[in-house]
């Protein structure tokens, strides 16, 4: 995508966030005409990185919704996840998988230390942007919001995905993790391993670390 390379890289971004767009949604986005959006979604598709499907409406024709696919993953934040996968293997291979169990568990103290350090105690508001804002920093794209009562916490980019597919404990740990920085019941309502377009985290307000729920 030599081309108009920022217009592109901002498409990009808007459907890793959203999901899936259509047309006219991204050339409201881009402040474009729906054609202007579809000739850049049209190459892009071209180039492999998207994908097209028509959906259904309520009313009305299907509509032609674009999305992102696995070649679109190179233009956005990894974490050396090739030599990860192999250092990963090789440990299980000669001492087994509770020892992958051990090493992360050691990455999540390690964490946390890390991210408390630049926390400085403060309240729960404050301690749940400052986590939001580091792992934005660490190229997990995310997003907060405050709903009825709790915080969505989503993070649109996983620069580890290819390692937590292989190994999902990971993912526990990073939910363990939250759990211990916040101090308030946790839910993930959304997977990326699963199959869902972005991780999604429901912090429930007033609530302690006893009621935590892991899924």
């Amino acid at each position: 995508m030599a081309n108009e390379r920022p217009t592109r890289m901002t498409i990009l971004c808007l459907l890793k966030k959203n999901g899936k767009m259509t047309a006219k949604q991204v050339g409201e986005a881009l402040g474009v005409t729906s054609m202007g959006a579809r000739q850049h979604l049209t190459a892009m598709e071209k180039e492999g990185v998207l994908d097209s499907e028509f959906v259904r409406q309520k009313a009305g024709r299907p509509a032609l919704y674009f999305k992102l696919t696995p070649r679109s993953d190179k233009f956005f934040p990894q974490q050396y996840n090739d030599l990860i996968i192999n250092l990963l293997r090789t440990m299980e291979e000669m001492d087994g998988r509770d020892k992958i169990g051990q090493l992360l568990d050691q990455r999540r103290k390690k964490l946390k230390t890390q991210y408390e350090s630049r926390m400085n105690g403060g309240g729960t508001d404050e301690r749940i942007q400052t986590l939001s804002q580091l792992r934005d920093q660490e190229g997990y794209m995310t997003n907060l919001s405050d709903r009825d009562g709790s915080f969505e916490f989503v993070e649109h980019n996983c620069p580890i995905s290819r390692v937590a597919h292989e190994y999902p404990e990971i993912c526990q740990q990073e939910l363990a993790l939250f759990r211990e920085l916040i101090g308030l019941q946790v839910e993930r309502v959304d997977h990326m391993i699963d199959g869902g377009h972005a991780c999604v985290y429901k912090f429930v307000k007033g609530n302690g670390n006893g009621g935590c729920v892991h899924k």
